[in-house]
């Protein structure tokens, strides 16, 4: 009689560790609504693409690029908890269930092999800080001339390879090689072109020379491997927005009249 009683106590756990692994197996979006709010890994120190402002709260492009996902799903863009990252643990909070999405991350052959992404909805890429007299309008001016980059540097790598006559000066901090520049111990900085439109409303007398960053590089949400109706969605919501004209209209409360070259960058 025990013996029977304890088989068919296992056999009850069983059918309920399948049934509780069948609910889990059912993706990130039916998760998602059951839960009632997206749970969204984002930056908090890259303005103006996700920061914290003076009072805490997240602000800028990505995270108005996730309230749009949430007004999608529940009609509701305050529906979203927000989870900070940082490039060092953003992998492993997605990969181990802690957020549904990171927003955005750089898309490389490198993280495709551990991640998906979805179509890129952000594109940069390198610039050239110059001060405000300067001639230089193209990375291609740059050939002789003394550049600071930070070391290590997407940046660096690509002036190494673009422009390999260019005297490469290596700084540690962004500010050290902004001095540099405002005192003409170089004649450009470059680096990504965010960090350079920041560093531009914080300096006078400094300006990003030419109209648009070269070796471009897209950034998309990341999502876990295989997640195939979450990542449809999420895609489907992207390009939803730029059809609505919402994704510009963004771009322009965050960029102001600079969206336009991040604009151009997608219709080519």
């Amino acid at each position: 009689m025990k013996r029977n009683t304890s088989l068919f106590l296992l056999s009850v756990l069983c059918f309920l560790a399948l049934v509780y692994a069948a609910e889990g197996s059912a993706g990130t979006l039916q998760d998602v609504k059951r839960r009632g709010k997206l749970i969204a890994g984002v930056k908090t120190e890259y303005p103006p693409l996700a920061f914290l402002d003076s009072q805490g709260v997240h602000k800028g492009f990505n995270i108005d690029i996730v309230k749009s996902l949430a007004k999608e799903l529940f009609g509701n863009e305050e529906a979203v908890e927000f989870v900070p990252v940082t490039p060092e643990n953003q992998i492993v909070l997605l990969t181990s269930g802690r957020v549904d999405m990171i927003a955005a991350m750089g898309v490389t052959e490198e993280r495709k092999k551990e991640i998906d992404f979805s179509i890129p909805y952000f594109i940069s890429g390198q610039s050239i800080l110059v001060r405000g007299d300067s001639k230089i309008t193209k990375y291609q001016d740059l050939a002789g001339k003394q550049v600071a980059t930070l070391r290590g540097s997407k940046g660096d790598r690509a002036i190494g390879e673009l422009v390999p006559t260019a005297q490469r000066i290596n700084f540690e901090h962004p500010n050290e090689a902004v001095n540099a520049v405002l005192k003409r111990r170089v004649e450009a900085f470059v680096e990504d072109y965010v960090s350079l439109y920041n560093l531009v409303q914080k300096n006078r007398g400094l300006r990003i020379a030419g109209l648009e960053p070269f070796s471009p590089a897209p950034d998309g949400v990341a999502v876990r491997e295989g997640d195939k109706e979450w990542l449809d969605f999420i895609n489907a919501t992207i390009e939803k927005m730029k059809k609505t004209g919402e994704y510009e209209k963004l771009l322009e409360k965050w960029f102001g009249v600079e969206a336009r070259v991040l604009w151009r960058l997608f219709k080519k």
